[in-house]
């Protein structure tokens, strides 16, 4: 990701809902909030289990997935008919850099078998080039691209920005399913997942993403996890989530990329019943304990520094919301 620095933001005063304790009513007692239970399972989450893994923004190894790659990747794509897509002409540059101007490497394309038959697939994950009527160009981003190899030929199933960052297999014979990472670009300060799973045509294996969360730029993750998920559900209006474990007002003067302009380190606000999950918990300064949450998608937030993303006919798609909650006003569900 690369970051951008941001208009001049201006001066406001801070979220009061999970502000400090003299402007709001006595907290519940510390047994009360301590009293939730676990969440129960969620197979379309398969990462949710192992809680520093699934916050955990690492990188694919794809050693572990490619692990008969061709001698010569670059013959193997031609057998394929697979051109990357390379500049007219060449950019000197620094390969210690990791970025070839130049276009679609070689390296970047695995050889893996994701549709199930037995056949090493190809799937790119780099650097996104394109090239149209205009010429080539490289866009701010990644790409992936998926090609699934029948009777000898590639045939393109997959094309979505972002990368892959986690791979599960499938039954034996079946295709495996996996989750993206896409970080925002032109200043947009929000990283989504994706969570995709195979969709059958014939003998053809495409995917379609069934789960979505988001989480901003310089969130500070956490380090200390719960013995096991708590539900819960939000008590008090205007509740905010935040990208750290304290109550941070915006500051006199102007205010940096990635806040959020007014509202000091608020993500989004939340009202009475929206629902969520916390994994993790860490006490501030003043001895305020509060939670690392997953809010549910199913209960959007009343107003938020980035809207969601949408469908095709532009209705929003339920997106879960990472980020920090004052564990205050969270009451724990059965």
């Amino acid at each position: 990701m690369r970051l951008h620095p941001a208009a001049l933001l201006l001066l406001a005063a801070c979220s009061g809902s999970d502000a400090p304790d003299a402007e709001r009513p006595a907290a519940p007692p510390p047994a009360e909030r301590a009293a939730s239970a676990p969440a129960a399972a969620e197979p379309d989450l398969p990462d949710f289990g192992d809680p520093a893994r699934f916050v955990s923004l690492d990188s694919l190894r794809w050693a572990e997935w490619e692990t008969q790659p061709p001698a010569d990747r670059e013959a193997r794509l031609r057998a394929l008919g697979i051109q990357p897509i390379r500049a007219d002409s060449v950019v000197e540059f620094d390969p210690a850099d990791g970025y070839d101007p130049n276009g679609e490497r070689a390296q970047d394309f695995h050889f893996v078998d994701f549709s199930g038959d037995g056949v090493a697939d190809v799937i790119y994950t780099g650097p996104w080039f394109t090239r149209n009527e205009n010429g080539f160009g490289a866009a701010e981003g990644t790409k992936l691209k998926l090609w699934q190899v029948i009777s000898g030929r590639a045939v393109r199933v997959m094309e979505h920005h972002g990368s892959i960052q986690r791979v599960w297999k499938g039954r034996p014979g079946e295709p495996v399913s996996f989750r993206t990472v896409h970080y925002g670009c032109c200043s947009d300060p929000e990283w989504m997942i994706e969570y995709f799973r195979p969709v059958r045509d014939g003998d053809t294996v495409r995917y379609e993403p069934y789960r979505h969360l988001t989480g901003r730029a310089e969130m500070q993750m956490p380090t200390k996890f719960l013995p096991s998920p708590r539900r819960f559900t939000v008590a008090n209006e205007g509740y905010a989530l935040r990208a750290s474990p304290r109550v941070q007002a915006s500051p006199t003067g102007h205010e940096d990329w990635p806040t959020w302009e007014g509202h000091g380190n608020a993500m989004a606000e939340y009202g009475p019943g929206a629902r969520g999950t916390a994994i993790a918990e860490q006490a501030d300064s003043t001895g305020r304990v509060w939670w690392f949450v997953r809010m549910d998608g199913a209960t959007p937030p009343r107003d938020a520094q980035t809207d969601g993303p949408v469908d095709p006919a532009g209705n929003p798609i339920p997106t879960d919301r990472l980020g920090w909650m004052s564990s205050r006003f969270l009451v724990p569900q059965p």
